[in-house]
């Protein structure tokens, strides 16, 4: 429960903070993307570690920021997120001095852990602190950071890779997080204010987490060893009884009144179903085609981390245009008809990634990509803000925090599955070479977008008609 707290105001100094910190963990994905060629190169690792590096993150994350949010609602959201700073610190450290793709797994791992526990403070912190326009303004802030993330994270990750500042090449991408971390965690420990929820009862559901955890671990670790077939593949038929048991588990904890991390209550109605698998498709496919590209552009193109980071210039403005857009757009012509138009430009921004890759081959430059990465930005913007409005349209109030974390919760989980899946792709394609093995992988993900998405906008459309019909 949320409940303003005006004898501790957020100043403009803390709302600068909390954002600072919400900007770390979203960059390091962007980072990390325009550097694999470079970090694959220096750990000896292939594509399966590389996928590894990226998913493991976000599943950690996806698992653990739902608990995240209730420990600081128990504990203390500052607390929290000063554990979640400190702890980012120390696992970036063991990030940036990793020798094997081992220890870089280990911080990956931690990164992770602590990335949860942080996050979800500092939107809590700015619903309870502050009201009125200064509210409204925090969280524009807030909302806006995703995008521009994107465009910083390409270009200072770029920049910082190629300059090979003290010689430290890749390492520093993960180095300059700590002294950020470390001016973060002491200005804020004396300008952010202390915040608890007025719920004395905190209940973490634990064996949700784990189960959730081993359900992710069982589909992404066949999927991301494919190369290895079919050693590991008996793990992904145990997902099903898993994920069976998760629901019985998640079940059982909600009607003993507490929370669980996927309440099963939420889905209980169609248009909150068709939601969630709408919010699914965009965070499995976009971290996906992310991935495979900036791998193909660094690996077989032989890009620079730089113009690999300058290639998605225009992807990370148009999704910021994009979120300023949506809104009104769905106003004008409705939340389907707004995700149907944003997966129709994903999937020709896709499409034409793959035609520049044939058309220029090994003369491709970073600008040429511009056109084609700003489709995929902006529709995906427009289709993930959508599926948001869609999933939430149906959920009470009383229901709208527990809907958001799981919406949160099933948006990573989904990055990270995307992620290795579609690195599988194009590592079992490459053998074929890379213009085979990026045609396959970012087909398959344009195949997924035009069925699934296809498929639920048909079911929302009649579900919006027989509650029209119905009333």
């Amino acid at each position: 429960m949320l409940s303003k707290n005006k004898s501790k105001e957020l100043s403009a100094f803390g709302v600068l903070l909390l954002v600072a910190g919400q900007v770390l963990p979203q960059l390091d994905f962007s980072i990390v993307n325009v550097a694999l060629d470079v970090i694959g190169k220096a750990l000896k690792t292939d594509e399966t570690g590389l996928v590894l590096i990226v998913a493991l993150y976000g599943l950690i994350f996806a698992a653990l920021i739902a608990t995240g949010s209730r420990l600081g609602d128990k504990y203390g959201r500052k607390r929290l997120f000063m554990i979640g700073i400190i702890g980012f610190c120390i696992a970036s450290a063991i990030c940036g001095f990793a020798t094997d793709i081992i220890s870089m797994l280990a911080g990956r791992v931690f990164q992770g852990f602590f990335a949860a526990l942080l996050m979800p403070q500092i939107l809590a912190t700015i619903h309870t602190t502050l009201d009125g326009d200064r509210h409204r303004n925090a969280v524009g802030i807030y909302t806006s950071i995703a995008g521009l993330s994107v465009v910083i994270g390409q270009m200072v990750g770029g920049w910082l890779v190629s300059a090979n500042l003290w010689n430290l090449g890749w390492r520093i991408a993960f180095f300059m997080n700590v002294p950020v971390c470390l001016v973060i965690f002491i200005l804020g420990y004396f300008v952010i204010p202390e915040t608890k929820s007025d719920e004395t009862q905190q209940h973490m559901d634990v064996r949700g987490i784990v189960l959730f955890i081993l359900c992710l671990l069982l589909v992404m670790i066949p999927v991301s060893l494919a190369k290895r077939w079919p050693e590991l593949w008996w793990l992904l038929p145990g997902a099903v009884p898993c994920g069976l048991l998760l629901w019985r588990v998640e079940k059982s904890h909600e009607l003993a009144g507490r929370k669980p991390i996927l309440p099963p209550s939420l889905f209980k109605t169609p248009m909150v179903i068709n939601g969630f698998i709408s919010e699914m498709t965009v965070t499995f496919t976009y971290p996906g085609y992310l991935f495979v590209t900036a791998l193909c552009l660094q690996s077989a193109i032989g890009f620079a981390p730089f113009e690999s980071g300058n290639s998605f210039i225009a992807l990370g403005v148009m999704f910021f245009i994009g979120s300023l857009i949506s809104k009104p757009l769905s106003q004008r012509i409705g939340d389907p008809k707004s995700f149907a138009l944003g997966s129709i430009l994903s999937v020709v921004g896709f499409l034409a990634t793959v035609f520049l890759f044939y058309n220029f081959n090994y003369d491709l430059k970073f600008y040429d990509l511009w056109i084609a990465t700003g489709a995929v930005g902006l529709g995906d913007s427009i289709r993930l803000t959508s599926a948001y409005r869609i999933a939430l349209s149906r959920v009470g109030k009383h229901h709208a925090s527990e809907a958001s974390s799981a919406l949160v919760t099933v948006q990573q989980g989904c990055a990270a599955l995307g992620t290795a899946f579609t690195g599988a792709i194009y590592s079992f394609a490459l053998v074929q070479g890379y213009l085979t093995a990026i045609t396959i992988s970012i087909s398959v993900v344009s195949l997924v977008v035009l069925l699934v998405g296809g498929s639920v906008y048909i079911k929302i459309t009649r579900e919006l008609k027989e509650s029209v019909n119905r009333a």
